[in-house]
């Protein structure tokens, strides 16, 4: 220990006392966090512009696809399209045909991926709702028939999406050159974090508290995975979350492990406001005294 802090070499939050420091901390910050200050710098403002579930997952998913690169540029992308798909985005996605309807996206870039990937991922979406009554279903489907945790459901839902025929809807050999709609639909087992993918499963499992959305009831909050982006990274690794240094599929898994021991039953509730710690500038890559100083979880951080 160091000033009351935790020293590289004890690692992660396994002994009473030092779990118990971070969780008074990390309560107290979450507690005064001004969430709805940052909710305008979030993309999960797009879901809470709708009110039917139905409307919600279909724009979650669309919003949290999008969700790389900065911030001004997310928002800006995901508002096109969302205001292209009207006031019932579910409705619009039911008889969305690619080869027909692409056009309406044409000069969409993001990064990149093109208004044809974003027309691809509006089809294979109709087609898991016609399939499953909801994307809800589609991944509880997975959850349930394997009975092995979110991380099978998450590379079932995934293994389904590719398989409708998203190739048809490209020239030969163009998703040789770039991964186009696959961009959106990460998995497990190649090693992925699926950022997005848990960003959406936040955004529709943990209750309405103003940010997230509670729009599903099949999947409990306890089995979410954070989202794990290079804010939460940096972050985690600062206040003793992980010692692993590789972002991806494990290093998620052993943040939430580690946040699980402060919350089972609600894991992610931190995530939101250390996240936006970070994409506000308020956590820096390199010690910075004017900052750390005024930093709210100072005291368990190890920078």
């Amino acid at each position: 220990m160091k000033d009351g802090r935790p020293s590289r070499m004890e690692g992660s939050i396994k002994p009473d006392h030092i779990r118990m420091s971070l969780k008074l901390h990390l309560d107290d910050f979450l507690n005064s966090f001004p969430k709805n200050e940052h909710l305008a710098m979030d993309p999960v403002q797009f879901v809470h512009r709708f009110s039917d579930p139905e409307d919600r997952e279909v724009v979650g998913f669309v919003a949290s696809a999008l969700s790389y690169g900065n911030v001004k540029s997310v928002l800006h992308s995901v508002d096109q399209i969302i205001e292209k798909l009207g006031k019932r985005p579910s409705d619009f996605i039911a008889s969305f045909d690619p080869k027909v309807d692409a056009k309406i996206f044409n000069g969409f870039y993001h990064r990149w991926n093109t208004g044809k990937d974003v027309a691809v991922l509006l089809w294979i979406l109709g087609r898991m709702r016609d399939r499953h009554g909801s994307l809800e279903g589609a991944v509880a489907s997975g959850l349930s028939k394997q009975g092995r945790g979110i991380e099978t459901a998450l590379e079932s839902f995934a293994l389904e999406a590719r398989g409708f025929g998203h190739e048809q809807f490209y020239a030969k050999d163009e998703l040789n050159r770039r991964r186009g709609v696959l961009y959106f639909f990460p998995r497990v087992s190649g090693g992925s974090a699926c950022k997005r993918l848990n960003l959406f499963m936040r955004w529709m499992v943990r209750s309405d508290d103003g940010i997230d959305c509670g729009v599903w009831g099949k999947i409990p909050p306890s089995e979410l995975v954070i989202p794990l982006d290079t804010h939460i990274t940096r972050i985690s690794q600062y206040i003793g979350l992980t010692e692993m240094q590789t972002p991806g599929w494990k290093m998620a898994l052993d943040v939430t492990k580690s946040l699980r021991e402060l919350d089972s039953t609600d894991p992610l509730r931190y995530d939101f406001a250390l996240c936006h710690l970070g994409i506000a500038g308020d956590c820096p890559k390199r010690r910075d005294l004017s900052k750390c100083f005024r930093c709210p979880i100072k005291e368990v951080c190890r920078l």
